[in-house]
């Protein structure tokens, strides 16, 4: 029976195409932060670090439109305050994802609406095979640095209650390196998601 607690299998049907596309916008809006920084160094004491992560999310949602734009199963929305990813897979699961910067012990923060609320329960009741799964898709904030870690994805019941996160492996963003990631808490193995989607495509050849 599918668990969403189960990372491996979450990822694995999330696919490496919307992992690669995450790495690839996490590292460009890393970049545009730098820019941004060596272009007006004066405004950024001024800053909060919520105007910080304002701007670092709308690069990220910027660059995963042009990443992911075309990509079958794939529906990019906005609706403020929200924006949000929503994929369909070949198991009949759907995957919304929001983006959310990551403190170094994994919180998030959003206004607690009801349907904020509702959001990060977790995984909507439904049948088995057409769940609905809630997941939040961003970076590592590196409070001490100001900087942009690693990107992350993480699975909650509750905003509060992280259950597993894992960073993807920044390195293979611009190669054909396999994608690897490294889970937070508990220990787990490696897996390798481009040999993985290999693999599907030759079965199904």
């Amino acid at each position: 029976m599918f668990s969403p607690r189960d990372s491996h299998t979450v990822l694995d049907e999330l696919g490496s195409k919307f992992l690669l596309a995450l790495v690839r916008a996490t590292d460009s809006a890393r970049d545009d932060l730098a820019s941004m920084r060596t272009w007006n160094p004066g405004w950024f004491p001024y800053f909060f670090q919520r105007d910080v992560a304002c701007l670092v999310h709308s690069r990220i949602w910027a660059a995963l439109m042009s990443e992911l734009e075309g990509v079958d199963g794939v529906n990019l929305r906005t609706e403020e305050p929200f924006r949000e990813v929503r994929i369909s897979t070949v198991s009949g699961r759907t995957y919304t994802l929001r983006i959310k910067r990551h403190s170094e012990d994994d919180q998030i923060r959003s206004y607690a609406t009801p349907t904020d609320i509702a959001f990060w329960g977790g995984i909507s009741a439904t049948f088995e095979g057409m769940e609905e799964v809630r997941l939040a898709a961003g970076y590592r904030w590196l409070a001490a640095s100001g900087d942009v870690g690693n990107p992350v994805v993480s699975y909650r019941e509750g905003k509060e209650n992280p259950i597993w996160a894992v960073e993807i492996d920044t390195g293979a963003a611009g190669s054909v390196t396999p994608i690897e990631y490294y889970p937070v808490e508990p220990t787990m193995p490696q897996v390798d998601l481009i040999q993985n989607e290999q693999a599907k495509d030759e079965d199904t050849a």
